[in-house]
């Protein structure tokens, strides 16, 4: 090959390219974006309509029926599901695989067009292309008042105009939102009997102050030689002008607002609360574009927060504004994402260091010489960096799964050119000068080279196509693995034969070989032996067919029964580590504002130990002295049904407690962040049934991924139907059945109250009475939300902010208003005034508080998150189970649906993808059958045979043996460590499996590469430069010769990759399963190849060996060879074999030393030419 002389011959140009992709890589670290995970997601769409005032029966029927009835032909459209709840309904469209966004977003709004027509009120749909159950927000922050006379929810316009556009404008924030306040608004509180004696209805007022507050453009008026604009000025600018607002002329004069109501600056009813360690707050959150760099983002975050804080600045200028004590007012971070991402990369640039460092002391043992190990731990920062510069090209991201990735190619890079600089050492020995040496080491094993890389990125073709969300996933990881592994082809043939012709020197004629490596291979004194052993086991196997047959279905049966046994059920996506616990509190239906925070007090009773001992902890106090005398909790193991030991959680960094559109939820962070497991129980000690009655409520740690659920691994489980008290019965059925065998904390029911109905007050108008009175059903309807909510009926303009404008009953919030509502008066055109009674029938019922749809049908849905260590499979199974009796039993009537969705539909479609739906055009199809045939078929193209790669492809299989026993130890290991998550075979770890394809063959191509080139007596170049070999001789000399390479890549590619599996820390839950595959597929596969690989040749090649050794190609097969047909017949009945023994060879010590004499003389006449 040219290439590989024209790079020894010029080195200069080699270093220059070596230092040009140094310093890209520099440039690309700088600007590649940094975030925890890959941006993973569904095309999903929301729809939000809002309509103040309106039940969740109103909105399901004059809204979200519409809106579904023409967004359900949408093109693409996989789901539609829908929410109805108090004043606004939600929609969202899940679309197919593929589907773009901006084409989705655009239907979706024309179709949206279509609705002929709303209720008056209801504001305009808003459409975002984005998931509302998977907002991942990464920093939260807190706005508090030191001093107690200040209630602190006043201030949320403060935080809404000063604090809020701070934020938002940082570089990569693409939403914020502030929680917590109260927003403040225009109350003009009329009395309904000074209306009544006024003559003046509700509609008059409410219509006098629509017609007064607005600003009105009149056109130009010509003046001279220039237009004027001319404009009318009535929007209102102070409390007086919404009082002087004159509503009729009467004979007595005019009335005015003043009249008959009081106007007041005040703030709305709170509907949200957020406190924190105890006291009330506004709470600040924030999320980030996709794409963005988190780190910046957060620093740019964090330099607006130190502006807010600094002496003098806003907050002190709010604070004198408010006649507050300067500081009172502080501004502060609760929770920052990056910590666990800058741990998460930490670690796994430690694994880097750790691993690369175990690869090169592997290379110093096998080599013996540090300038050999240094040559090839060149190419480890030069591939790596190199990966760095392709995932900035491909608009990739530097993540947890990416690191992985590189981390795990730091083992891989190294194999090339281990193999090129073994073989340059081997060619030294034989007298050659360094350069003659590298090049010709190098010439005879580029084509192995090239093989062994183009199959490992062949498996990951199919691996990129798989386009579901772990397809996302693997993403990040296969193209930093193969942008590694293909750079370190190209350092392998460029930079390692410089290196080697520069740097290493020729060996003596009277220079012993193995003397040259002195003490480390004195050290490994059975190493030096290993290839002499497995050459004489390889030659007496060779020579009985029971040994051979013995051999090959004996390994065959093993790793059948091994895989069958050792293979465990799949999951979805790893939970992570993360720490952050969060408890979901679902009260009961038509809990109050007031209710709520009682509630939140009591449980902030049993929590306050912990957060003041966190406070100690910020103060300076070690956490493991700061978390004495704190008292202990108790435990449940769902695994064992049975009560656990009690334990003692860490002190908390932080606390916070929200209240929020019926449902509340509290999150606290460990001080500790290895034991924020122990959180769990705290939270679920925390809401007992004495301290929280009628509460349902559960406790998780925040994951990593949202995908599937709250939760993250979550199965969910849709009952729906048209009869909703029948679709809720059968899901309280199920809910009760499940709590009882896997704990409350364990399902999480949507809507939260099964949609039992809540108190509402009806009324119905009578139409008679109304057309007597000179009233339309409309007028009612005025008079009757005055007396609730209240109407806006327009915005009041102060310094640039616009507030509300609302028409509301003096009686409104009163207690006793209920009762009375009745008696409220209405006034009435001719004059007097009519209780509100004899315009209507008041009646209190029961209704929804919100209505659920999935698939245009009512559904309610139950959230199952598997206990502890179970994966989502089994849940599945067991949740089968159950669905099945309970139609056996009825209380799962047959017009009640069930489905799931959530991460048992998404692990079911990435199943699909990778290993097929059970079809024979599904298995062909699927990721695993196409990486194994992509990987035949390129072998078959760099061999031009169809046998060869047969024998290669043989060992693959066989690998899985080794990856399920390597994931069977780590599996164990989680169970064994309280504070590791239990690692499954989800998804992820699957990867590794498909990974193994293309790295376990490797090491047979480089045996039956060499085997091939020994009973040809040629070189990749196709030169004769030795005796043909008979098959036998050749096959046990490329074992000898091949034992050291694929020993030393073995074992640096094992090593290399060893901390990803052993270093617990924040995000190595994502790739240990995958680590521990990939090892342990390499660890016995080696063994494999090694006695498998030459037992199945020897089966094949029995014909006498080329004479000549003329231009036969790299892939030209013997000419004594089978044909692929009768290669195929003669492995079929090998697998199909019983395990035998192995049996003696009848072969003499004094054969084999003959044999391997008649090698030595071949290689010195190859050698002398």
């Amino acid at each position: 090959m040219k290439a590989i002389r024209a790079a020894v011959e010029q080195p200069v140009t080699v270093a220059v390219g070596v230092i040009l992709t140094v310093l890209a890589g520099v440039v690309a670290l700088r600007r590649v974006p940094i975030q925890l995970t890959p941006d993973v997601e569904d095309t999903i769409v929301a729809v939000t309509t809002r309509w103040e005032g309106a039940s969740p029966g109103e909105v399901e029927q004059e809204v979200v029926d519409k809106q579904e009835e023409k967004l359900q032909g949408v093109a693409g459209l996989k789901g539609i599901t829908s929410a109805s709840t108090q004043g606004m309904g939600s929609i969202r469209l899940e679309f197919n695989v593929g589907t773009r966004k901006e084409d989705a977003l655009r239907e979706v709004s024309d179709r949206l067009r279509q609705v002929p027509s709303y209720p008056e009120g209801v504001d305009e749909p808003v459409i975002e292309a984005s998931d509302p159950q998977n907002k991942d927000f990464i920093a939260w922050f807190l706005l508090e008042c030191r001093d107690p006379s200040l209630d602190i929810t006043s201030l949320q316009d403060f935080a809404e105009d000063r604090i809020k556009p701070r934020l938002e404008r940082v570089a990569g924030v693409s939403e914020v939102n502030v929680i917590g306040g109260r927003e403040r608004e225009v109350q003009v509180r009329f009395d309904p009997i000074l209306l009544a004696e006024r003559g003046v209805s509700v509609g008059d007022l409410a219509a006098a102050l629509r017609g007064t507050n607005r600003n009105v453009s009149a056109g130009t008026v010509a003046e001279s030689k220039s237009d004027v604009r001319v404009r009318l000025i009535g929007r209102y600018e102070r409390v007086e002008d919404v009082e002087r607002t004159v509503i009729a002329s009467t004979p007595a004069g005019p009335v005015r607002v003043a009249d008959v109501a009081e106007v007041v600056d005040t703030f709305k009813e709170p509907t949200t609360v957020v406190r924190s360690r105890g006291r009330k707050v506004i709470g600040v959150n924030a999320q980030k574009e996709v794409g963005s760099n988190v780190m910046e983002v957060m620093a740019g975050m964090k330099a607006a927060v130190a502006a807010l804080n600094v002496k003098g600045g806003v907050l002190d200028a709010e604070c004198r504004a408010l006649g507050l004590p300067e500081g009172a007012l502080t501004f502060t971070q609760a929770f920052d994402q990056t910590i666990y991402i800058h741990d998460a990369l930490a670690l796994v640039e430690d694994n880097i260091w750790v691993g690369g460092a175990l690869a090169l002391s592997v290379l110093l043992v096998f080599l013996g010489s540090v300038r050999g190990a240094l040559i090839i731990g060149l190419s480890i920062p030069i591939s790596v960096v190199g990966a760095i510069v392709a995932m900035l090209a491909l608009g990739r991201t530097i993540n947890v799964v990416s690191l992985a990735g590189m981390a795990f190619a730091v083992g891989m890079v190294v194999d090339n050119s281990i193999v090129v600089l073994e073989n340059v050492y081997r060619h030294l020995e034989m007298g050659k000068e360094p350069r003659r040496a590298a090049v010709d080491g190098t010439l005879e094993v580029w084509g192995a080279v090239l093989a062994s890389t183009l199959t490992t990125l062949a498996v990951f073709v199919p691996i990129l196509l798989v386009k579901e969300e772990a397809g996302q996933l693997f993403r990040d990881i296969a193209l930093a693995i193969s942008a590694a592994v293909l750079l370190s082809l190209v350092v392998s043939i460029t930079v390692i034969p410089v290196a080697a012709a520069r740097l290493l020197k020729r060996v003596r004629a009277d220079q012993d070989p193995d003397r040259r490596r002195t003490l480390l291979l004195r050290l490994a004194a059975p190493l030096v032996a290993l290839p002499g052993a497995l050459h004489r086991l390889v030659y007496a196997m060779c020579g009985s067919t029971v040994a051979r047959v013995a051999v090959v279905a004996g390994f065959t049966v093993l790793s059948v029964v091994g895989t069958v046994e050792l293979m465990p059920p799949t999951d979805y996506l790893p939970t992570g580590n993360r720490n952050l616990v969060f408890g979901l509190l679902i009260p009961p239906p038509g809990y109050s504002v007031e209710q709520k925070e009682a509630l939140a007090e009591r449980i902030e009773g049993t929590i306050r130990p912990y957060w003041e001992a966190g406070r100690r902890v910020e103060a300076g106090t070690p956490p493991e002295e700061a978390s004495r005398g704190l008292p202990p909790v108790p435990t449940f193991d769902y695994r064992k049904m049975a009560p656990g030991p009690p334990v003692t959680p860490p002190p908390l960094q932080n606390y916070f407690l929200v209240s929020i559109e019926g449902m509340m939820f509290h999150g606290g962070i460990s001080s500790i962040p290895e034991r924020v497991v122990d959180l769990k129980p705290l939270f679920g000690h925390a809401t007992r049934g004495e301290s929280a009655p009628g509460v349902i409520a559960f406790a998780f740690q925040v994951p990593l991924f949202r995908l599937g659920g709250t939760t993250g691994s979550a199965v969910k489980v849709n009952f729906s139907g048209d009869d909703l008290d029948e679709v809720a019965a059968a899901a309280l059925s199920s809910y009760m059945q499940l709590i009882r065998k896997y704990g409350v904390t364990s399902v999480q029911p949507d809507p939260s109250n099964f949609n039992i109905p809540g108190p509402e007050l009806r009324v119905t108008p009578d139409l008679v009475r109304l057309g007597e009175a000179g009233l339309t059903p409309e007028d009612l309807g005025l008079a009757v939300l005055c007396s609730g909510d209240g109407a806006i009926v327009g915005e009041y303009r102060v310094g640039g902010q616009s507030i509300d404008l609302k028409v509301v009953s003096r009686e409104h919030g009163s207690d006793g208003a209920l009762s009375s509502l009745g008696e409220t008066p209405v006034a009435v055109p001719a004059g007097g005034v009519v209780p509100l009674s004899t315009l209507g029938l008041l009646q209190r019922v029961n209704a929804p508080s919100q209505i659920n749809r999935e698939g245009r049908r009512r559904a309610v849905t139950l959230q199952f998150t598997p206990p502890g260590g179970m994966p989502l499979e089994q849940a599945v199974v067991e949740i089968d189970a159950l669905l099945k009796e309970n139609r056996a039993a009825g209380t799962l009537p047959p017009d009640v649906e069930t489905s799931y969705t959530g991460s048992a539909s998404k692990l079911e479609a990435v199943r699909s993808a990778m290993l097929g739906d059970g079809t024979f055009t599904g298995v062909m199809g699927s990721s695993l059958v196409l990486a194994l045939v992509v990987t035949y078929l390129l072998m078959c193209v760099l061999f031009q045979s169809f046998l060869h790669p047969l024998v290669i492809m043989f060992s693959v299989p066989l690998a899985t043996l080794g990856g399920f026993a390597g994931l069977w130890a780590v599996h164990r290991w989680s169970l064994a460590d309280p504070y590791l998550p239990v690692q499954n075979l989800d998804v992820l770890t699957m990867l590794g499996f498909i990974i193994l394809i293309g790295v376990v063959v490797n090491n047979a191509i480089l045996i039956v590469h060499q085997a091939l080139n020994f009973m040809r007596g040629t070189t990749e170049e196709g030169e004769g430069l030795a005796e043909p070999m008979p098959a036998r001789e050749a096959i046990a000399e490329s074992v000898r010769t091949r034992v050291r390479p694929i020993f030393m890549t073995t074992a640096t590619s094992v090593l290399g990759m060893l901390p990803l599996v052993l270093m617990p820390g924040s995000g190595s839950e994502l790739y240990r399963g995958l680590g521990a595959v990939v090892i342990g597929g390499l660890t016995v596969s080696t063994i494999f190849t090694l006695v498998l690989v030459p037992a199945l040749m020897s089966l094949v090649y029995r014909g006498p060996a080329v004479k000549g050794g003329g231009a036969a190609g790299v892939g030209d097969p013997p000419p004594s060879g089978p044909s692929p047909a009768k290669a195929a017949a003669l492995l079929l009945p090998v697998l199909l074999l019983p395990l035998l023994g192995c049996a003696g060879s009848s072969a003499s010590d004094l054969r084999y030393e003959e044999a391997l004499r008649g090698i030595e003389a071949r290689q010195v006449r190859a050698a002398a030419k």
